[in-house]
């Protein structure tokens, strides 16, 4: 009889866990881009040309997009630069917490609190976050936990293994 060895038992990951951390990617990946390029929208012939490109779209998404261009104009490109980066600390978290580290929990829910007072603090109208947003980042936030809290004490056996 072989002797028993911790190494041979691979620890599982929880699909739920892993689908919560690819809407975290797509989420917070868009964001991150989007506040990123806002700043190429503080040129007004950018603007405008951006715009035209929505008025296809109907006149509800042009009024919005022409208040976020003419907010974009109004503040300093590097507001944005600095609005993006609590949306790559998500990504970050996002990883630690498929590979079911607590660091990544406390990463995104870090994230979470910077982009709250860059959004609502620092750029203000149009670019605030809804409620509809802080109650999906605490949603997420309280699944994450319980999930690492989960694995961290029995993996599941139906579902694909880790790969470190």
């Amino acid at each position: 009889m072989e002797p028993f060895e911790p190494e041979a038992i691979k620890k599982r990951r929880n699909t739920f866990l892993l689908i919560l951390c690819i809407l975290v990617f797509v989420d917070a990946g868009s964001s991150f881009l989007e506040m990123l390029l806002m700043p190429i929208y503080s040129n007004k012939e950018t603007a405008e040309m951006a715009l035209n490109i929505y008025k296809n779209m109907g006149d509800e998404v042009t009024k919005q997009m022409e208040q976020i261009f003419t907010a974009a104009q109004a503040l300093p490109g590097w507001y944005f630069v600095i609005s993006s980066l609590p949306f790559l600390l998500a990504i970050v978290g996002g990883v630690f917490v498929l590979r079911r580290k607590p660091l990544g929990f406390h990463l995104y829910v870090i994230s979470q609190l910077l982009a709250f007072c860059c959004q609502n603090l620092l750029l203000k109208e149009p670019f605030q976050m809804s409620w509809i947003s802080i109650i999906c980042s605490v949603c997420i936030a309280l699944c994450f936990y319980f999930q690492l809290k989960d694995n961290n004490k029995s993996p599941d056996a139906n579902n694909e293994e880790v790969d470190n």
